[in-house]
């Protein structure tokens, strides 16, 4: 396979030497630094940020620190992952959907401010891809009582209104799960920008214990896999690597009860110091590997916008976490099918963010009926996307490859 979508800002040498410092116990001191740089990156104080077992937990903790009762609702944009809707879940709060804009693929201000009621007191709101969401500014000032909280799972240093996604709302999460901008193998980072919030969710967070050491240890072996054994000229070691760790039952991934609506055990958990050495690492080099991302994205922009037939995005003063390709109406779905068939046989899996309105398809739809939004369902029937990996850049020649299999495909 040509595309890697794990660990797109871990290098081979950042993931060796995470395991140095865990054997040489400075995971403690790691823990403490990597706070440090996400306090330093987004110019808040460390008392603002806070470690979770995943980017979910920090939205569950939010919602339960805010003491809602069942009549409230917290609101999400109907083309999402179905960890984001079950944290609302768990948390006893009531969902409603509000769609996106294709031409964003963010959720729609318009269709939002028209959601938002007496009943609404939570906004969830997210920069899919890395791409600049709506406004936030602009709600906040219309919907001042309305708590916002940003989805930052798939950005790490997209800018929107002058200022970092993440530090536009009233706080904001951030996803380090394998294929996430940054990664920790699992885990999530909030930062609580409004002060007036801080105290509350330091009372949630407090008594929470953190990732189990099996548990932590199991994602530390999956995203080694990922990272020291992908290749684009053998998968051999990558094949045999996961059959080692299935062996003996060490690969980590999310439950299925947690993808069926069940709240799993450890949940929420803080953020095990032993990851901690892995993000610190790459936040160590954060500008230059997001540097490295623009450089990537932009060249895949400056080929594939020239396809009419593919929706153009605004990918300035955006860092991607995968390049979206959204093929308009005029191009059937029999199309789209053959161009990932075509495609996989030359070796390029296109990646399925997201591939249903709550992903991935098959999964509990918290709250949501088919038809509540269309156009997020358009998108999820009709996107493929390519990952933006610091460590696997893609060749122009890999490139031409691609637009040689829309070419033939008809895309114009």
């Amino acid at each position: 396979m040509k595309f890697n979508f794990k660990s797109n800002s871990l290098s081979k040498g950042g993931y060796l030497l995470s395991l140095f410092q865990m054997l040489f116990f400075q995971s403690r001191k790691n823990h403490r630094r990597f706070i440090q740089k996400i306090s330093q990156f987004f110019s808040i104080s460390e008392e603002q940020v806070f470690l979770f077992g995943a980017g979910r937990m920090a939205v569950y903790s939010v919602l339960k620190s805010l003491k809602l009762n069942s009549k409230d609702e917290v609101i999400v944009a109907g083309y999402t992952c179905v960890v984001l809707t079950n944290a609302v879940k768990f948390a006893d709060c009531k969902i409603k959907y509000v769609d996106i804009n294709r031409k964003t693929l963010n959720i729609d201000q318009q269709l939002l401010f028209s959601a938002i009621n007496e009943n609404t007191k939570v906004l969830i709101i997210p920069h899919n891809f890395g791409l600049i969401a709506v406004s936030i500014l602009e709600i906040k000032s219309k919907f001042p009582k309305v708590i916002i909280i940003e989805d930052g799972a798939h950005t790490f240093g997209s800018v929107s209104e002058n200022r970092l996604c993440g530090t536009i709302g009233d706080a904001a999460f951030f996803s380090l799960e394998y294929s996430k901008p940054v990664t920790t193998g699992l885990g999530g980072i909030l930062l609580v920008k409004n002060k007036n919030l801080v105290q509350s969710i330091k009372n949630e967070y407090a008594p929470l214990h953190k990732t189990p050491f099996k548990s932590a240890f199991k994602m530390i072996a999956t995203l080694g896999v990922m990272n020291l054994c992908f290749s684009k000229r053998t998968s051999f070691f990558y094949t045999n690597g996961f059959r080692f760790l299935r062996l003996f039952k060490w690969v980590y991934q999310t439950s299925e009860d947690e993808v069926n609506g069940t709240l799993p055990k450890d949940y929420p958990v803080k953020l095990n110091p032993l990851l901690s050495n892995l993000g610190y690492n790459q936040l160590k080099k954060i500008e230059a590997i997001n540097d490295k991302k623009r450089l990537i994205q932009n060249n895949l922009a400056s080929v594939l916008f020239e396809f009419e037939d593919i929706e153009h995005y605004k990918i300035n003063d955006t860092v991607l976490a995968r390049f979206p390709i959204l093929f308009k109406e005029s191009i059937s779905n029999d199309t789209i099918e053959s161009i990932k068939k075509q495609a996989l046989a030359q070796g390029f899996l296109f990646g399925e963010w997201f591939n249903d309105v709550v992903h991935p398809k098959g999964s509990f739809r918290y709250g949501y009926n088919t038809g509540m939004c269309p156009e997020g369902e358009f998108v999820a029937s009709r996107i493929l996307n390519i990952p933006i990996n610091s460590n696997h850049s893609i060749s122009s020649a890999e490139v031409q490859e691609i637009v040689t299999i829309f070419k033939e495909n008809g895309i114009k």
